[in-house]
């Protein structure tokens, strides 16, 4: 059987001449476009750093005082989010703390007669202990 083998050229390895004229005009019908498109760019883009570069030195002030307040309304929102999630990670552990899912049992490591104390109020008597205020002893 033969070996085959996939590729271009003869048996030894090289081209003909045909066959790199080819490839070259390929390359140049491919590559020639895109350099001038990216020559049009950087053109483009340097015609109009210098035509808005005046506007920018004129405006500077008003546009230094837009970003500095979009930049206070960026840290007050984050701050609000950090807030919020702090605020929902404490009450997740209030919840779990009363449930008692962490820490071994929330209101049964008080002891039975606090417990029992505890579960005989009615929504009554914690109204009550709620309107009372605080009471401080002094002595």
């Amino acid at each position: 059987m033969a070996d085959y083998q996939q590729g271009y050229g003869d048996e030894t390895g090289r081209c003909s001449g045909m066959t790199v004229l080819c490839a070259s005009l390929a390359g140049i019908a491919i590559g020639g476009p895109l350099l001038g498109m990216i020559g049009f760019s950087l053109l483009a883009s340097a015609t109009l750093l210098l035509v808005s570069s005046p506007l920018l030195l004129l405006f500077s002030p008003l546009l230094l005082g837009a970003a500095s307040v979009l930049v206070g309304a960026m840290a007050g929102f984050a701050m609000a989010v950090a807030l919020g999630l702090a605020g929902v990670s404490t009450f997740g552990w209030i919840v779990r703390e009363v449930r008692g899912t962490r820490f071994g049992g929330g209101l049964e490591r008080l002891g039975d007669e606090s417990v029992q104390i505890l579960k005989g109020k009615t929504e009554q008597d914690w109204a009550d202990y709620s309107t009372q205020g605080i009471r401080v002893s002094r002595g």
